[in-house]
């Protein structure tokens, strides 16, 4: 047997096994996953995205309002960002697993990205054009280049990515709004009425024309954050969370603080219509970054143990089975909103939108905690791994002891 960290790494190479499971990690994509559910809800099943770039709110009332001002200030942006930042620290753990068992990394991380590439783009065709799976894919490709690389070095580039300049910044540029408006129009008339078909062929050209250029444009944030988290991984800071409380808890603290500020200056005002402020040089950090910094430090720090693991271990559930809760939402909500299906696409008030959306959170929380005291994986997952090492994965559970149990 190998150790990562003080867990025993079977000699095998094989999925991870529930003692080698890190469940802070979970965790973490389980916080993300409920933010990532609210804001796909919000602002691509319920409207269009550009329509809520071009119009904060949609709806009247101070309830609406609140919702949208809140979905801006705490969740948009940031939870994806914290998706980026925990799939960089899976990335790691899966380089020091291969590396323990003598596997080449580069060859093995290319087959995973590239079967979630798959799964991205059948997804943004065939589902919605709400999808990370192929940015995430695209960027784990690039970062296959660096995973060999120390953490003193990952981190500068992976902030370096975030905040200078880029060779290609605007690069495809994003269409004008004129543009943004004509598929607005479009949007509201083919989503909500729309057969199956008239959907797919409106979708491709939405996504060829609006989401590709806008996945390309937050692509090196993206990847910078990924950067940072294999760095946290290989400094310590998941495996050694108690020693590192201190500092965690000063970043949650000082990057809270400034993305709390410069995302009320940017939010705010809009909301109001008016352009946004500028705090002068705490505007240089920007607003989403700091924020997902401040998220994921916080729950490191925590590290819920004993009773607190209890009761967060639907959430590590939720999160341990990311891949197929995310395609899960995507499929149901289609179904919700589109013509071939309820048709509520444009019908929906923002708070109706979030109760409909804490409930079902609530639902795959309770799935998910049932489904892994049977099973090993999700199913998606599933065929994710299995197709990624080569052969069928044994799918039961060996032990009645709910997976979510496994602590780091």
């Amino acid at each position: 047997m190998n150790v990562i960290g003080k867990k025993a790494v079977p000699e095998k190479w094989a999925p991870i096994e529930d003692s080698e499971r890190y469940t802070l990690l979970d965790l973490i994509r389980g916080f993300a996953l409920v933010g990532v559910l609210l804001v796909n809800l919000l602002y691509f099943f319920r409207i269009p995205l550009f329509a809520h770039i071009l119009h904060f709110h949609s709806h009247p009332g101070q309830i609406n309002h609140t919702i949208d001002l809140l979905t801006a200030e705490f969740v948009e942006f940031k939870a994806f960002g914290l998706f980026a930042l925990s799939f960089g620290i899976g990335v790691a753990i899966q380089a020091e697993r291969a590396k323990l068992r003598g596997v080449i990394v580069e060859f093995f991380l290319l087959k995973r990205f590239l079967i979630l590439l798959v799964f991205g783009m059948a997804h943004m065709v065939l589902v919605a054009n709400v999808d990370i799976l192929a940015l995430y894919a695209v960027c784990g490709l690039v970062m296959i280049a660096t995973v060999r690389l120390p953490a003193p070095v990952l981190a500068p580039i992976g902030l370096a990515l975030i905040y200078l300049p880029q060779p290609f910044s605007g690069f495809p540029k994003l269409a004008p709004a004129s543009t943004w408006r004509a598929f607005v129009a479009d949007a509201n008339r083919i989503y909500s009425t729309g057969s199956f078909g008239s959907i797919l062929e409106f979708r491709w050209l939405e996504t060829k024309a609006l989401i590709f250029p806008l996945l390309a444009n937050v692509g090196p944030e993206t990847l910078g954050l990924m950067l940072i988290g294999v760095a946290a991984w290989r400094f310590g800071m998941i495996r050694k969370a108690r020693r590192y409380r201190p500092l965690l808890l000063s970043i949650s603290v000082v990057a809270g603080a400034i993305g709390l500020i410069n995302t009320t200056a940017t939010v705010l005002p809009r909301s109001l219509g008016m352009a946004p402020l500028n705090f002068g040089f705490v505007h240089v950090f920007g607003d989403r970054v700091p924020m997902v910094f401040a998220y994921a430090a916080a729950l490191i720090a925590w590290d819920p143990q004993g009773k607190s693991a209890q009761r967060t271990a639907p959430v590590a559930a939720a999160g341990r089975m990311a891949l197929t809760n995310y395609l899960m939402e995507s499929i149901v909500f289609a179904f919700l909103f589109y013509g071939y299906g309820f048709g509520l696409f444009g019908k929906l008030s923002p708070l109706t939108a979030t109760v409909l959306g804490v409930a079902f959170y609530a639902c795959q929380l309770g799935f998910s905690v049932w489904w892994l005291r049977r099973f090993r994986f999700g199913p998606f997952e599933w065929v994710w791994r299995s197709l990624t090492y080569g052969h069928r994965q044994p799918m039961l559970q060996q032990h009645s002891k709910p997976a979510t149990a496994a602590r780091a």
